[in-house]
């Protein structure tokens, strides 16, 4: 047995050691863990259908985690945090890469998910997904995150294919005083944030910094057998960060609220892996890449007549880029106008537009060619709720309308509605979302393979055309006494046109004494998938708190209308990329004396055409309060295994096994 699988069974066993000894005390404490299930049936969300609405009476699959919730998960990033939302999955192929996407299409360059952070969205026009590399904030002053599983493409438009996720961060009047968190463990070599929160007569401020260094990962053998690597050994995937921001809340009158959100940040990652040359197939490579980036956001409430809103955001946000195949600087303008008008014959309507231009100025290498881009993309949308029976029955008609400058214009409708007793609900959606074509499927030429007097060039020539799905939910919601929510999701998605490669023999050419084999990007593959999704949250005592969630995804692609080897393979791939059954089990309980303890099991079946095993995954935290403002926390993760691999390696990075792991963190607090 591993010296770290030993740590985890002491780890283990110090767990139950402190629930046995404290587990009779939970009479003394009169604190409910997180929020108790009324007010979770009460909390406002706003990602479903871009307005506030309560949880309980929302048409669609929706998840919400809590900032208690990521706190006493032991989450270091956002994407560990969002391993707790049922549907969602994580994989972490390396040290600092996610990949993150929900009902299926998970890769690092997963592109059939919008993420947006205070309606900022968050993923890149160049390959339509999301570096969560870069992506970081302050856990501390996350105040929820909302996640809709199934498309919004009627409310948010391209991207919001198979889910949104909306990183929603506090008001600032609620992160006053003086905040000072750091820590460190065994693959966090050391982190930090350092906050401070101060008012005026009309405004609410913050302003943040925080570092993090993690280490790299261990090698596995099985990527391939060209590195000249023992197994086990430390491997140069690092990630370092620096990162600050602000927030300011104000409040200018009685009818006009204004915010107003500015960061800046730099990452540093070490990559190892396959970098395709002319000439030489699979060259291994060790490099150093740099991010870095700032964007600021303003944010506008006003009544502009009684029961009538106003909503206005613009954003501005440049971002650097450098890694090996190629140097990217992009910059991006974003403006939003939203209106809600009052309620009249029973209907609530929404309507609105919005404007986007983003620029990429692009450096090339010898292997890859991207050309400088700029991107438009404008669009309007209007939606109606109107109440059939009220406080039972709600139908929400929606429609967004979209320019962009390789289809033009295209619609994405959806239709839902949701019926309300008691103690139960009952939805069912209908609902089209697209994911536009990207830069690199309109401007790309990589050399990926060569041999002797040919080379294979992947080529994206603009032929891509949108992806499209249709998909059709039902759900169910169970409220049978005030400590227990049970929630159930079936869906169908049919998916037109998913992109992929070809590789064209008979369009081969002659380019400087080589053939060059062509190979396109295009859409090749139609499919559907079909699945469940349930969760439950029990509050079984005052000092026990129960989650638990399962997933059922089963998916089958065809190719259309190329059908070749290749296209088959591509199908087949598809196919296999997330496993089939997933589930997860979390404790969370309260014994007293201040004492917090976390458990969070998760079960993933075999994937990637079984070259990813089945594996089990538990994380456990023991906090402690010893005093007013300070909070000390143990967090171990991947206790059943010294190491476990979670996905495969990518076009750009080598894989790496993820460790068993624990940290320190300390947090203090002043007001």
């Amino acid at each position: 047995m591993s010296i770290k699988t030993i740590g985890g069974s002491w780890f283990l066993i110090l767990l139950c050691m402190a629930v046995s000894a404290y587990a009779e005390e939970y009479a003394q404490t009169d604190v409910l863990l997180d929020m108790d299930m009324q007010q979770l049936m009460n909390v406002t969300v706003t990602s479903a259908g871009k307005r506030n609405e309560k949880y309980y009476s929302t048409a669609a699959a929706v998840y919400v985690i809590s900032n208690d919730d990521i706190r006493r998960s032991g989450a270091m990033s956002i994407p560990e945090a969002l391993r707790l939302a049922p549907g969602v999955e994580v994989q972490q192929p390396n040290a600092n890469q996610f990949a993150v996407s929900i009902r299926g299409h998970n890769d690092v360059f997963s592109d059939k998910l919008l993420v947006l952070m205070d309606g900022r969205a968050l993923y890149s026009p160049t390959f339509s997904g999301v570096w969560w590399l870069v992506q970081n904030y302050p856990l501390e002053d996350i105040d929820h995150i909302e996640v809709i599983r199934g498309p919004a493409g009627a409310v948010w438009g391209s991207n919001a294919v198979n889910g949104v996720i909306n990183i929603i961060t506090k008001h600032a009047r609620n992160t006053q005083g003086f905040m000072l968190s750091g820590g460190a463990g065994t693959e966090e070599k050391g982190f930090g944030t350092l906050r401070y929160g101060w008012n005026s007569e009309q405004a609410n401020y913050r302003a943040y910094a925080m570092i993090e260094n993690r280490d790299g990962g261990i090698y596995d053998p099985a990527v391939a057998n060209i590195w000249a690597m023992k197994p086990g050994a430390d491997t140069p995937d690092y990630r370092k960060l620096g990162q600050a921001g602000f927030r300011m809340d104000w409040n200018a009158s009685h009818l006009t609220q204004v915010s107003l959100i500015g960061n800046t940040y730099r990452v540093k990652e070490g990559a190892f892996g396959y970098l395709a040359r002319a000439g030489v197939s699979n060259t291994p490579f060790i490099t150093n890449n740099n991010y870095s980036g700032s964007n600021m956001l303003l944010h506008l409430d006003h009544e502009v007549l009684r029961d009538t809103q106003l909503s206005a955001q613009v954003y501005v946000d440049r971002s650097r880029m450098e890694v090996a195949l190629l140097s990217e600087t992009r910059d991006t303008l974003d403006a939003e106008l939203q209106l809600d008008l009052p309620e009249f014959f029973r209907q609530s309507i929404s309507v609105g537009g919005g404007y986007r231009l983003s620029r990429a100025d692009i450096t090339n290498s010898s292997v890859l060619q991207l050309a400088d881009a700029t991107n438009v993309l404008y669009s309007l949308f209007v939606q109606d709720d109107i109440t059939l029976i009220r406080d039972r029955l709600k139908l929400t008609a929606g429609l967004k309308a979209e320019h962009n400058q390789y289809t033009g214009w295209e619609m994405q409708p959806s239709l839902r509605a949701i019926y309300t007793a008691d103690q139960w609900g009952l939805w069912a959606a209908a609902s089209r979302a697209l994911r536009m074509p990207n830069m690199v499927e309109n401007g790309q030429t990589l050399d990926v393979k060569a041999g002797p007097g040919y080379v294979a060039r992947l080529i994206g020539d603009g032929r891509m055309r949108p992806e499209q799905v249709t998909a059709y939910e039902v759900g169910l919601r169970l409220h049978p006494h005030d400590d227990l929510l049970f929630q159930a999701t079936a869906f169908k998605m049919f998916y037109k046109g998913v992109a992929d490669t070809h590789l064209d023999n008979a369009a081969a050419f002659v380019e400087n004494t080589y053939l060059v084999v062509p190979i396109y990007m295009t859409n090749v593959l139609d499919g559907n998938a079909q699945g469940i999704e349930l969760d439950l949250t029990w509050q079984a005592k005052t000092w026990i708190k129960l989650k638990g969630s399962y997933t059922h995804l089963r998916s089958h692609y065809q190719p259309a209308p190329i059908n070749d080897a290749e296209t088959r393979y591509s199908a087949y791939v598809l196919r296999e990329q997330t496993p089939e059954n997933r589930y997860h089990i979390g404790a969370s309980i309260n014994p007293g004396y201040d004492i917090e303890l976390d458990l969070n099991f998760s079960h993933w079946d075999r994937f990637k055409r079984d070259r990813v095993a089945r594996y089990n995954r538990l994380d456990a935290r023991i906090g402690w309060k010893p005093v007013d403002g300070v909070e000390l926390s143990l967090v171990g993760k991947n206790l059943l295994q010294a190491t476990h691999k979670e996905d495969l390696e990518s076009t750009l990075e080598a894989s790496t096994l993820q460790q068993q792991s624990y940290l320190f963190k300390a947090t203090y607090r002043y007001k």
